[in-house]
Parts: structure tokens; C-alpha cells; sequence
């Protein structure tokens, strides 16, 4: 058991220095103290006669307690969210018989000034400072402050027996503070504080961008394992991760709401769940740990994590052709590889979804695949990549309202199956058009736009600067261009569309209003960046 020694004065200070019974009287009172946080998670302090406070008042059976929070809002001028209840504590006196309940709500400000009573002496301090300087007034307080700042997930009860001595009061824990509410969630870390203690150092290093206080968290060989933002799985250090806030201002709340979810310990090892939750709920991560005891000090020594949230993604459309072949000739063709992974890895390091539709659906042909490219052999030996190339989607099987943009990819086998297709057709216009997406098309994919019309009859290039393979560029000695069904320029043309085009090797970026177009193989990413550009201007 601790033992507290205070001062009368000090007890009357718990009363909040308003007027109440006197301590010999034998008469139950209620109080309310009100613990301020700002968004660095600093909190509120009042300067009482013997030294610094909470804010907070008694109140009566006939008042509401939201009555008695509201007068004390308005009495010293603090602007505050709605509190939430964190803990109910009682003194017992051993020389009557009365007893007094303390509420303790928690509350954010909605600013950080300090409240506007110029009457009364108030100042933000962090967490530790704020809790030492509790103790210091009244020890009692200090401490259920602490355990309630600790530990936020539950409300917490527990009991104080106030003793009288010689014309002094002593404050003993009469009963343990124990968890009134999600008990579960907390039962292993009461008996384990020392892990708790180390989550805790994790979560508010985390949240407030204070590196060091982070660190200290896990051992100096821990590893994380981690999904970046690239999609990719990598293994980090905890100076690497530690790196994420380094840019961020230290001590100032990030919007990472951590809360503890299950704690295990076995002898000395132990593991734990935490929710790291971002603004509004916008995302929401199960962080899982596992951790070692050292001497007498827990550490994280492993982490991983995943994101349990729904989230919606942008998405892309990829149109794709299922023709091998020129036409009824054997001459081999196929959707150009480079122009895929080009603009795949784009909209991949963008945290875009990625779906390929073709007019048959299933496998497609792939052509100019370079194996000496090094994003060619990441992609083909990318077993989740190939496979979506051999299981596209059917139309039948796309639902439009999902993709904010459709992208027509090249090729020789670009100019057969796609353009005449009207399904595909349908699928793009409703983006365009119902949903206010983006058309683009790189290279042989622009055959794919030519009979695109809009909701009026006219076609879709009729008006705008289109690119694509221009004819000037073909073959047309070879056996491959006898089989084209039409000419990309002559056909954009005389549907009104005014085509551009560069030199060879060079890219040609044409941006007319929602819809991109781009020349060559070497547009694919200059496309697929502009897509991107535009959406999230749309957003804003």
C-alpha cells in the first residue's frame, strides 16, 4: 500500500476549493474533475493555493453531470469536445461515516490557447511534467490521473481511506485501481505493467513523432517486418522506422489513435496487438509484437502489421486484346509488354488497383518482352502480375462505377478485337462519362478509342488532340500492315480528332481535357503520371 500524507488544506483543495459540508460532517458528496488534453497530447493545469490542479466542481442530485461539465467549461472558459468518463474513485473517512465520489472525465480542446478566465492561472504541460506536479499537490489525484492518462482504453475505478492523525490526513489505497469497463482488454497488462509499459512508449512515440521515446521501445536488433508503400514486403530496423516521423514536428499529435487490444505473457516472453487508427478512422492498422524481457526492462523485439480497414482504392482499367495473330494470317502479334509494366509500376507506386479486361477474357498474347530490361524480369517473374495477365477479366464482368480511368494498351494486337468491341466500348464511356473518368491510350491502343462516341452521337476524338502510332511510322511494305482493318492518323482525322505526333524514339504527351493519348512505348509512364495528376486534381 502507498501512503499520502496531506495537509487539510490539500483535502480541501480535492474539494476544488468550493463550498461544501465540513469534513467532520457525515455527508456523501460528488465531484467531478475534468483532465484537458490539446492535440500534443499536453494537459491543462490550474493554480490553486498550495499548488497546480485539474479544473472541476461538486454537484448535486438535481444537476446533470453534462450540467455541471457545462458550468465549468463556461466558468473558466475552455473550449472542449464532449468528455468521456475514465474513472470513478472513492474516499472513505475513518472518522465518520461519509464518503466522496470523484468522477474523472477526459476532454479534448479544440484549441491550444489557454482558457480565456484571466482570473485564474492556467498552463499547458506534457503528460509526465503534468502528472509529477499532481502528485506534488495531492498525491491521491496524481496518481488516479496517471493511471487514467496510462491506460485510456477503460474507465477505471478504486478506493482511497482518508485517515486523520494528529490534526494531519493521511491517504491510503484502500483498494486497488481496477478496470470498471472492457476489463478484458486490459487483464493481462495489469499484471504485466512492464509490457504495457513498453507499448505504451511504442504508441506515444508513434503518435506525437517523438523519436528517441520510440526507440527506446524496441531492443537494438529488433526487426519489422513491414508492407511499404510500394506495395512491397521488406524487413526495417527500428532506426528505419524510426525515420518515418523524423520529419515531423516532435511532440505534436500526428493523428495516430493507438489503443492496446490483447496482451499475452508467457515466463519471459510476451505478445501483444495494438489498433493504430488514423483520423476519422480514415485507415486502420493491427500492429502484432513480440517481446523479450531483459534484466528487469521489456522490449519489442519483432513487429509486423496489416490493414484491416475496407479500403478504397483508385482504380484503373487496363484494355487488352486477345488477338496472337494479324488478322487471318500467322503473323505472330501481341499486347505490347513494355507498355503494360510501364504504366503498371506507375499506378502500382501510386496504390492504385489494376484490372485488365479484354474481349474474351483469359489469357493474352504478350509481345517485345526484353529480358535484359530489369522492370521486364521484375514483372514477368512477378507470379501475381503474370497471373492477372492470363486470367483477364471478361466485359460481362466489370462494373464501370468502380475505375477512375480506363487505359488502352498497344501493340499489333491493339488494332484487332478491341475497337469494334462494344462492350468495351459501353464500359469506357460510362467511366468517361457517368462517372466522370479518364480515356487514354498509348501507341497501337489508340485504334482501341476511333469509334468512341459520347452520349450525342459524335465521337469521342471529334475536337480534341489525339496521339497514338501514327501511319507515317508503319511498314507499309510488310505483310502485318496489309492486315490492319483501318489507319490510326487517317481515321482519327476524319473523325474530327486533330492527331500529333513526334519523331521517332521520342514521346508525345497530349492532354485534351479527361482525355491522354501518348505516341510510342515511351508515353507509357508520362500517361499513366498524368492520369494520376489529374485525378487528384479532380478531388481536391
Amino acid at each position: 500500500m502507498k501512503n499520502y500524507i496531506l495537509v487539510v488544506a490539500m483535502l480541501l483543495t480535492i474539494q476544488f476549493t468550493n463550498a461544501q459540508p465540513k469534513i467532520d460532517d457525515d455527508v456523501n458528496t460528488s465531484a467531478i474533475n475534468l483532465v484537458i488534453l490539446n492535440d500534443n497530447g499536453d494537459v491543462l493545469l490550474k493554480k490553486a493555493t498550495i499548488g497546480w490542479i485539474t479544473i472541476g466542481a461538486f454537484y448535486e442530485k438535481r444537476h446533470t453531470i453534462n450540467e455541471v461539465i457545462d458550468s465549468i467549461s463556461n466558468k473558466y472558459g475552455v473550449s472542449i469536445t464532449k468528455p468521456n468518463l475514465k474513472g470513478v474513485f472513492t474516499y472513505k473517512f475513518d472518522f465518520n461515516n461519509s464518503l466522496s465520489v470523484r468522477q474523472i472525465y477526459v476532454a479534448k480542446s479544440t484549441t491550444s490557447d489557454l482558457p480565456t478566465n484571466k482570473n485564474v492561472e492556467f498552463r499547458w504541460a506534457p503528460k509526465d511534467e503534468a502528472i509529477e506536479k499532481f502528485k506534488s499537490t495531492i498525491p491521491s489525484l496524481g496518481e488516479m490521473i496517471a493511471q487514467i492518462i496510462d491506460y485510456p482504453q477503460v474507465v477505471w475505478g478504486g478506493s482511497f481511506l482518508i485517515k486523520r492523525e494528529n490534526k494531519k490526513m493521511t491517504s491510503t489505497i484502500a483498494e486497488d485501481f481496477y478496470p470498471i469497463s472492457d476489463a478484458s482488454t486490459y487483464r493481462e497488462s495489469t499484471y504485466n505493467p512492464s509490457v504495457v509499459k513498453a507499448l505504451q512508449k511504442y504508441m506515444e512515440g508513434s503518435s506525437y513523432n517523438k523519436r528517441e521515446m520510440l526507440l527506446s521501445a524496441f531492443a537494438d536488433n529488433a526487426t519489422l517486418y513491414l508492407t511499404n508503400r510500394d506495395g512491397d514486403f521488406k524487413r526495417y530496423s527500428p532506426n528505419e522506422y524510426a525515420d518515418f516521423f523524423k520529419n515531423a514536428e516532435k511532440g505534436k499529435f500526428n493523428g495516430r489513435e493507438a489503443k492496446i487490444l490483447e496482451v499475452k505473457v508467457t515466463k519471459d516472453i510476451a505478445t501483444a496487438k495494438v489498433e493504430i487508427a488514423g483520423p476519422n478512422r480514415a485507415w486502420v492498422y493491427i500492429d502484432l509484437f513480440l517481446l523479450k524481457k531483459f534484466k528487469n526492462e521489456w522490449k519489442i523485439i519483432s513487429k509486423t502489421a496489416t490493414r484491416v480497414d475496407n479500403v478504397k482504392k483508385n482504380a484503373v482499367l487496363f484494355v487488352v486484346s486477345n488477338a496472337h495473330y494479324y488478322a487471318n494470317t500467322d503473323i505472330s502479334t501481341g499486347n505490347s509488354f513494355s507498355e503494360i509494366i510501364n504504366a503498371y509500376d506507375v499506378f502500382k507506386k501510386a496504390n492504385y488497383t489494376i484490372d485488365f479486361v479484354s474481349p474474351k477474357g483469359g489469357a493474352v498474347p504478350l509481345a517485345y518482352i526484353n529480358t535484359s530490361d530489369e522492370m521486364s524480369k521484375k514483372y514477368l517473374y512477378d507470379t501475381q502480375f503474370m497471373n492477372a495477365l492470363k486470367n483477364t477479366k471478361s466485359p460481362s464482368e466489370i462494373d464501370a462505377s468502380k475505375y477512375k480511368a480506363v487505359q488502352y494498351i498497344g501493340g499489333g494486337a491493339a488494332m484487332f478485337g478491341v475497337p469494334e468491341n462494344k462492350e468495351i466500348q459501353t464500359i469506357a464511356m460510362n467511366i468517361y462519362e457517368k462517372y466522370n473518368g479518364i480515356i487514354s491510350s498509348v501507341c497501337h491502343g489508340t485504334a482501341g478509342i476511333v469509334n468512341l462516341k459520347t452520349k450525342d452521337g459524335k465521337y469521342l476524338v471529334d475536337g480534341k488532340r489525339v496521339s497514338g502510332y501514327p501511319d507515317d511510322y508503319e511498314n507499309k511494305d510488310a505483310p502485318y500492315f496489309k492486315t490492319f482493318p483501318f489507319l490510326i492518323k487517317r481515321t482519327i482525322e476524319e473523325r474530327g480528332g486533330h492527331f500529333k505526333f513526334s519523331e521517332r524514339g521520342k514521346f508525345t504527351l497530349e492532354v485534351d481535357g479527361r482525355l491522354v493519348t501518348g505516341q510510342n512505348f515511351q508515353s507509357s509512364k508520362p500517361v499513366s503520371l498524368k492520369i494520376i495528376e489529374l485525378i487528384a486534381a479532380m478531388k481536391k
